[in-house]
C-alpha cells in the first residue's frame, strides 16, 4: 500500500484484507474497484464504496460522482484505500480520477501516481480515455493524445 497524496492510498487485494495495516495508517474508508474481491471488514468500522469495475470498464459520470461524494465525505476525517485485485489497472485509474477532481491535469495526475507507487501502474486505455472524456476541470485531452502518451511511456500501440 502506498500513500499517493494526503488521505489517499493505493493498494491491492492483500492490502484491503490487512486490518492491522489499515488501522496503522488510519484508513477507515475503502474504495473497492473490483467485482470479485469481498469487503472483509464491512460492518466492522470501515466504510466501503464498491465500484464493481472490470478491467475494460469505462469510468462513467455516475462512477465519477460516486467517487467524488465518497472522497468528500471521508477524506477530511481519515484515510481512504483505493484498491483492485493487483493495484495496477483499475485502482490507479480511480486514484487518477480523484487527483483530477482535486484539480490536477490528467497526465500530471498519472505521473504523480506512478512516482508515488512502488510498482508499475498501467491503467487501461479505456479507463483513462473515459476519464479524459469526463472533461473535468475543462481539460480537453483527446484519445490521440492518450494513445501517444501510452506509446511514449509504455511502447504500447492501439
Amino acid at each position: 500500500m502506498d500513500g499517493i497524496v494526503d488521505g489517499i492510498f493505493l493498494g491491492d487485494e492483500d492490502d484491503a484484507k490487512n486490518r492491522a495495516r489499515l488501522d496503522e495508517v488510519g484508513i477507515r474508508a475503502v474504495i473497492n474497484c473490483t467485482t470479485r474481491v469481498d469487503n472483509p471488514f464491512e460492518g466492522q468500522g470501515l466504510a466501503y464504496l464498491r465500484l464493481g469495475l472490470e478491467e475494460s470498464s469505462h469510468v462513467t459520470p455516475e462512477v465519477a460522482a460516486r467517487v467524488r461524494e465518497f472522497v468528500q465525505e471521508h477524506r477530511p476525517r481519515h484515510g481512504i484505500l483505493v484498491h483492485c485485485a493487483e493495484g495496477v489497472q483499475r485502482s490507479p485509474a480511480i486514484v487518477i480520477l480523484i487527483l483530477i477532481q482535486d484539480g490536477l491535469a490528467l497526465f500530471d495526475a498519472f505521473e504523480l501516481v506512478e512516482k508515488r507507487c512502488r510498482w508499475q501502474i498501467l491503467p487501461t486505455f479505456e479507463m483513462l480515455s473515459s476519464i479524459a472524456r469526463l472533461d473535468l476541470n475543462g481539460e480537453h485531452v483527446d484519445e490521440a493524445a492518450i494513445k501517444q502518451y501510452y506509446l511514449e511511456r509504455f511502447r504500447l500501440r492501439f
